[in-house]
């Protein structure tokens, strides 16, 4: 069997995200509103590939933006 394990890259993750937002004209308050997050800080934390979101959380991504939850992630 031949397999290569995909390792996820968050810094590209991240600014896919950023696109993501902006091109949906939400605010990091905006989107942290939708996701029901306490603070919009974590929105600037999965922007700058610090951390990635936890699955719930990708999930809710995945349907503000209409779009599958694999195709949030940049993977190399």
């Amino acid at each position: 069997m031949d397999y290569q394990k995909a390792i996820l890259d968050k810094v590209s993750t991240g600014l896919r995200l950023r696109m993501l937002r902006c091109k949906s004209a939400l605010t990091h308050e905006d989107l942290a509103g939708l996701l029901q997050l306490k603070s919009p800080r974590v929105i600037y934390d999965w922007e700058s590939g610090m951390k990635i979101p936890n699955a719930e959380n990708l999930y809710n991504l995945a349907l503000i933006f209409n779009m599958k939850m694999e195709d949030l992630l940049v993977m190399r």
